[in-house]
């Protein structure tokens, strides 16, 4: 059996999900995420209570089943933003682990992070008595990311004790990633649990400056309409970090994303085989230093290196796929994968050196024998 086929069976039997379980995990996920985000508005406005739908099933990147799903709960700051200078930023952690003001100004934000602040802002919170105490975020007119993100994570688990959902939704404690994550149990889903991540994230709308990289000169991929599209839609900012907010081009990936197979072509089911096959690259009960957002980027990357659909029919999928495996290979031995949106941030930084040397020994042993991996490992 040749390479190609293998593929298209192993996606056919582990990769592709099933209509009628995804939509009986929709069906149920979708009303209880509205129902929370209502109770988290009416709680405290600035979260709207509309939220984005992003993440891997409504890019159609999902494998399997749709048993994650993730959305972004934007913060209302009543305007867009630009890359004005602003003043200096007086905070700091302290010794209670809590953000305080302070008389030495903020270093200068790491590659990929900024400070943000919105002249009268505060003031205009503060009017409102919605800025007071635990739901304060600022500190003078500076928005605060881990302020904001312990408010809404708080928020998300009052209203999952308010709402009598606590026998089937659990709302896991805070942690370091950005997100709340809601954890679901219950008869009417399939597979054991559906994961639900709620990430409060600013809708900036920030231009891309000629050091991020992008978009290149001379690329053939994207269209110059997508570009436009991309650029229009900008980028925006996510609390991954305490202190500094970090870029988020989540919009901008799912607008690259839209359409990208309209021709009939095979670059998203390249792209969800690569995810399952990650499975067997990085076991579990292992370090995950090879995650999915590196795959997505690892696509990109791809699609811009062949940006014609000829390179991406059907029958180029082994072609594709081994291309991208071996493109893996070679960022981790440089021990640099950029940012497709913003190449000054390596996707690989701090990540351990000796975890994904194995994962790369692991998909050369996939290169050399694939039949292992697509008939016998699964």
């Amino acid at each position: 059996m040749d390479i190609n086929t293998m593929l298209n069976n192993f996606y056919e039997d582990h990769v592709k999900m099933t209509r009628v379980e995804t939509k009986q995990n929709v069906d149920f996920v979708i009303p209880l995420v509205n129902k929370l985000l209502q109770y988290v508005h009416e709680r405290d406005r600035r979260f709207k209570q509309q939220q984005l739908n992003v993440g891997s099933y409504y890019c159609h990147l999902k494998v399997t089943r749709a048993d994650e799903f993730d959305y972004s709960v934007v913060l209302d700051i009543g305007s867009s933003l630009d890359w004005g200078i602003g003043t200096p930023s007086y905070y700091r952690y302290n010794g209670n682990n809590d953000v305080v003001r302070s008389s030495i100004p903020l270093p200068s934000a790491p590659t990929g992070k900024c400070v943000t602040q919105v002249a009268g802002l505060t003031h205009k919170w503060n009017n409102g008595r919605f800025n007071e105490g635990p739901a304060c975020l600022t500190i003078g007119d500076h928005i605060i990311p881990i302020k904001v993100k312990r408010r809404f994570k708080a928020l998300v688990s009052e209203a999952v004790n308010r709402l009598n959902i606590r026998q089937y939704v659990d709302a896991k404690p805070a942690s370091e990633s950005p997100a709340a994550t809601l954890i679901i149990s219950h008869p009417n889903i399939v597979g054991d649990t559906i994961s639900v991540d709620l990430t409060p994230l600013i809708e900036a709308h920030l231009s891309f400056k000629p050091e991020f990289g992008w978009p290149r000169s001379g690329a053939k991929w994207p269209s110059f309409t997508k570009h436009e599209e991309i650029k229009a839609e900008g980028i925006h900012q996510v609390a991954k970090d305490p202190l500094y907010w970090s870029f988020s081009f989540v919009t901008c990936e799912k607008k690259l994303l839209d359409g990208i197979d309209s021709n009939g072509t095979c670059r998203k089911k390249s792209q969800r085989i690569m995810k399952k096959l990650r499975e067997v690259w990085c076991p579990k009960g292992t370090k995950q230093e090879l995650n999915s957002y590196h795959l997505k980027n690892i696509l990109f990357w791809e699609c811009e290196n062949h940006p014609y659909d000829s390179k991406w029919t059907n029958d180029q999928l082994s072609v594709r796929v081994e291309s991208m495996c071996y493109l893996i290979i070679q960022c981790i031995q440089r021990g640099n994968l950029p940012l497709y949106f913003h190449t000054g941030v390596n996707l690989l930084e701090n990540k351990d050196e000796n975890v994904l040397s194995q994962v790369a020994l692991n998909i050369l042993r996939f290169l050399k024998n694939p039949e292992q991996y697509l008939i016998q490992n699964f």
